[in-house]
């Protein structure tokens, strides 16, 4: 019931299911690398957290969407063919869509690759039941510039993944694929299912699920996050969470940078004890 991820354990459950904590206990041992657990409860509740998934459990109608942005859309039909695909095909072009995605990101947290690598989690997740790889080809030349990779579960469809090149997001590749995927599950959509793009963004700086939001009429599944520090880790939290303001200065470095992203989890978890979380803070 549990995942490690980045020294986290990350409850391994979909988002409206709530983990039983007496029943699936955090073992520190089985990971000497993770530093703390954390998991959500509460899942789309009525009252504001500042804590949320981003979620689309309604069909998508292109028409509700303002002009421009259906414009947007319109245009990134015109230039790009959505399909699913089988990974094993496109291992290469995959590959450059990820590195190349990778190279624009801040060094703080950009993350390393290898091709071998790619290619055997890419395969090995492909070979699971409902794990979908969607494809922006570039209709001028038939270029694949960007993927989107979808995990399906009984209730949740994961929006895991998506890359894309940078140079053809004047074209809207993101648009491109977003729609294709929300035009392939939409009978999904109408039985009950929704689509989930994951929670609130602490480390990274993306406005990804606000372009969801927008032009996609996504949106935000309020919940409660809740943390458990490795014992020891625990005072040192403690200590650094009254330095926060200073760190925040200095988050250009790769470790300061994750030490401020447990540090505004912590201060989630405190200001929600308080009951003091404020629309818009």
């Amino acid at each position: 019931m549990w995942k490690y991820y980045n020294h986290s354990f990350i409850a391994d459950v979909p988002p409206h299911e709530d983990i039983n904590i007496s029943q699936n206990p955090i073992n520190w041992k089985n990971n000497k690398n993770a530093l703390l657990a954390c998991w959500t409860t509460d899942f789309d509740c009525a009252c504001y957290k500042d804590f949320w998934y981003v979620i689309k459990d309604t069909p998508f109608d292109l028409q509700e969407v303002k002009a421009k942005r259906r414009y947007e859309i319109k245009k990134s039909l015109n230039n790009f063919d959505v399909r699913l695909v089988n990974p094993k095909d496109h291992i290469n072009e995959l590959f450059s869509v990820q590195e190349q995605a990778f190279s624009a990101y801040p060094k703080k947290y950009r993350p390393k690759s290898n091709i071998d690598q790619f290619a055997k989690d890419i395969v090995t997740r492909g070979e699971g039941f409902g794990w979908f790889v969607f494809a922006a080809f570039f209709k001028q030349n038939n270029e694949l510039c960007g993927y989107s990779i979808v995990n399906v579960n009984d209730r949740v469809i994961d929006f895991a993944v998506q890359k894309t090149k940078p140079q053809y997001e004047k074209y809207q590749i993101n648009a491109g694929l977003v729609f294709g995927i929300l035009q392939y599950f939409s009978e999904d959509l109408k039985n009950g299912k929704y689509i989930c793009d994951g929670t609130r963004n602490i480390s990274h700086e993306t406005k990804f699920q606000d372009y969801l939001e927008k032009y996609f009429n996504f949106r935000k599944a309020y919940c409660k996050l809740n943390i458990k520090y490795r014992p020891v880790i625990k005072p040192i939290v403690k200590l650094l969470y009254v330095f926060r303001k200073i760190l925040k200065k200095l988050d250009n470095n790769s470790l300061v940078h994750n030490i401020n992203g447990v540090l505004k989890m912590e201060e989630i978890i405190r200001e929600q004890k308080k009951g003091l979380i404020k629309i818009g803070k």
